[in-house]
C-alpha cells in the first residue's frame, strides 16, 4: 500500500513516503513569515497572511444565475426609484433611515396582491413624493414582484 504521510512544523518540513518494501523519509527546511511556513520563496509577500483580502466564488448553473441578475436588476431599480421617492441625494446614514428595507423579501412572503398593496402602503407613508408617484411606483413593483 502505498501512502504519504506529512506531518508539518514551524520551521522544517517532513515527509514520510512509505513504499511496500522501505520508508523514505526527507526533510527540508523552509523560512518562515510571520510565524507561518512560506511554501513558495520564489513570490515575495510584503502582507501577512491576516490582511490578505479573501474572496470566495462560486459557479452556479446558467438558469439560476439569470434568476439573480433579474433579482439584482429590481433591487437595483427599487434603491433607484426609493432615493427619488424620500429625495435622498447622498449616501448619509440619516436619509437612509427613513427608508424601509427589505422590501422584496416581505412581498414574497406575502401571497394576496390587496395584502401587498396596503403593506406597501403603509410602509411608503413617510414618502416626500405625491401620492400619484407613490401609487405608480407600488403598480410597477408589484408587476416587477409578480416576474420573479
Amino acid at each position: 500500500m502505498n501512502y504519504i504521510q506529512r506531518s508539518f512544523h514551524p520551521t522544517t518540513v517532513r515527509e514520510n513516503v512509505s513504499l511496500p518494501s522501505q520508508t523514505v523519509k526527507a526533510s527540508s527546511s523552509s523560512s518562515s513569515l510571520h510565524n507561518g511556513v512560506r511554501f513558495n520563496d520564489l513570490i515575495p509577500t510584503t502582507q501577512p497572511c491576516d490582511d490578505r483580502e479573501k474572496y470566495l466564488t462560486a459557479k452556479y448553473p446558467q438558469q439560476q444565475m439569470q434568476l439573480i441578475r433579474k433579482r439584482l436588476k429590481i433591487e437595483f431599480w427599487l434603491d433607484d426609484e426609493l432615493r427619488m421617492l424620500y429625495n435622498i441625494k447622498d449616501d448619509s446614514d440619516e436619509d437612509h433611515n427613513h427608508c424601509p428595507g427589505d422590501l422584496i423579501d416581505s412581498l414574497l412572503d406575502i401571497d394576496d396582491e390587496f395584502e401587498r398593496r396596503e403593506f406597501l402602503v403603509e410602509k411608503l407613508r413617510n414618502v416626500k413624493q405625491t401620492r400619484s408617484l407613490l401609487m405608480d411606483f407600488i403598480d410597477e413593483l408589484l408587476h416587477r414582484v409578480k416576474m420573479l
